[in-house]
């Protein structure tokens, strides 16, 4: 399930462009979904009950995380520098940081309640291994909850979506990010998220890989004219 044509050096492209503004991530991408962000957030993050012990896959700078009202918040991210910010904006004893992959989670089997993934799918680097990991660090009966951008079908809405992403997104990062950032710019931070977007199959191309690795219950959501996914799935529970 590698993304065709990305491989580990373009993978790593994204994460320095995604650091490269770190200070101005939430505020554009709050501008780039119309502030519809939070909305489609919340919608996932309510899916977490008080006693939860939960992870959040690339959690970056915590954004997701800050939501989620449960009894432990591990964030797992691939950037350091995505950690260490993360670190600083979530105060309170409930937060463990971890930086790693989500190809091998430095974690026991069962022993999270429930997995989020926040616009954070599109850039793992072979989701197949990301599910498979998923599935052995929840416990029986445990929920796997994604959040991410989908390409509609052929059509209008993909045709503003694609336009979107080429020309709309460049334009709210060069008004909201200083010139002196942009300057440092071997890359515009978003040249990257267009080749991840792109490589992204349709969000049920991964319901079987979830069957495979012991989901017995799965599904997908479309949100905001099926420009937004919600895939989900329930760790088969033993006998």
């Amino acid at each position: 399930m590698r993304p065709e044509g990305m491989g580990p050096d373009e993978w790593r492209s994204v994460e320095r462009a995604i650091e490269s503004f770190l200070p101005y991530y939430e505020r554009v991408n709050l501008a780039n979904t119309f502030g519809r962000l939070p909305l489609w957030r919340q919608q996932v993050a309510s899916t977490a009950k008080p006693d939860d012990v939960v992870l959040d896959l690339g959690s970056g700078p915590g954004g997701f995380a800050r939501l989620l009202c449960t009894r432990r918040v591990l964030c797992i991210d691939p950037s350091r520098a995505m950690i260490d910010h993360a670190r600083r904006a979530l105060a309170g004893d409930g937060y463990r940081f971890l930086s790693g992959l989500v190809e091998r989670l430095p974690l026991r089997p069962g022993s999270v309640d429930k997995v989020y993934c926040s616009f954070s799918f599109r850039d793992f680097l072979d989701k197949g291994a990301a599910i498979r990991e998923i599935a052995r660090v929840l416990r029986p009966g445990g929920e796997l909850h994604v959040l991410e951008a989908s390409r509609p079908p052929p059509g209008w809405r993909r045709a503003f979506m694609d336009s979107w992403l080429r020309f709309g997104v460049p334009a709210v990062v060069t008004a909201l990010v200083p010139r002196r950032t942009r300057s440092r710019w071997r890359e515009p931070p978003f040249a990257a998220f267009v080749r991840t977007y792109e490589a992204l199959g349709r969000p049920e191309s991964y319901l079987p890989s979830l069957r495979e690795s012991g989901f017995e219950d799965a599904g997908v959501e479309y949100l905001s004219m099926r420009s937004v996914f919600h895939l989900w799935g329930v760790r088969a529970r033993t006998t």
